[in-house]
């Protein structure tokens, strides 16, 4: 599969699946969306990230069709999004980025065509702590994020996603209608003095660490243990600004 090709899917192709979809999402259940207009700040033509916390099998879907102007391209795992060839169509019509498997001998390729891609004006939608379940969660956020964003000079929207986990739990065959989800969009967090500095330690977890904290302040720490949220949140508490 080209990492590239998806992205060349008819615009009015897209825009058809994503109105069939928005409306079926629309009848069947509870969603709803706020902050939507912090994604105006943006100027024209602007590359960023939008980065959100991960519960669901489905936060690609809401996100995608709740985000009403732009494109979202999500990065996503190649061997989960494509083993159903439904779901791997509409992975590439909304031109999902896909992640190889961790023997694959060139896993820089993602990062390669997703700062690309940024660079060139489009939106990315990713997952900072990565996996789905707890156990493998990293509730501090993993630093590919902040080391995108920093290589391809563009800010990152915080994201905040409250019950996608109760539409599609994991392990479900099928979603359970009518659940209640929210997306609160938070205002774009700008780098701009840390842009090229993507291989500096220190700085990536400092974006890292401002990202996720605006994220789990848009989503009320949801989903993250107790233990988590008292260590976290004094991380959060104390932190600075790394000297350059």
């Amino acid at each position: 599969m080209s990492l590239g090709k998806a992205y060349l899917t008819p615009e009015w192709t897209y825009l058809s699946i994503k109105g069939i979809f928005r409306t079926i999402l629309g009848i069947t259940y509870d969603v709803k969306s706020y902050g939507k207009e912090n994604l105006k700040q943006l100027p024209p033509n602007q590359g960023f990230i939008l980065a959100a916390n991960h519960g669901s099998i489905v936060d690609a879907f809401v996100m995608g069709l709740e985000v009403d102007s732009h494109r979202v391209r999500f990065v996503g795992r190649q061997r989960t999004l494509w083993s159903n060839p439904v779901f791997g169509k509409l992975n590439d019509i909304i031109g999902t980025i896909p992640v190889p498997e961790r023997k694959a001998k060139d896993k820089s390729a993602v990062i390669r065509v997703s700062v690309q891609a940024l660079k060139e004006g489009a939106c990315i939608g990713i997952y900072p702590e990565g996996a789905i379940l707890r156990r493998r969660k990293a509730f501090n956020g993993k630093t590919g994020t902040a080391r995108m964003a920093l290589q391809a000079g563009v800010p990152i929207v915080p994201v905040g996603l409250l019950g996608t986990d109760g539409l599609w739990p994991y392990g479900a065959k099928m979603p359970r209608l009518g659940r209640p989800v929210r997306m609160y969009v938070g205002e774009p967090l700008w780098f701009d003095k840390f842009h090229g500095m993507q291989d500096n330690y220190e700085v990536v977890r400092y974006v890292t660490d401002v990202m996720m904290k605006e994220i789990r302040a848009l989503s009320g720490w949801y989903g993250v243990p107790n233990d988590k949220i008292i260590e976290l949140y004094r991380h959060y508490e104390n932190l600075q600004e790394p000297r350059i």
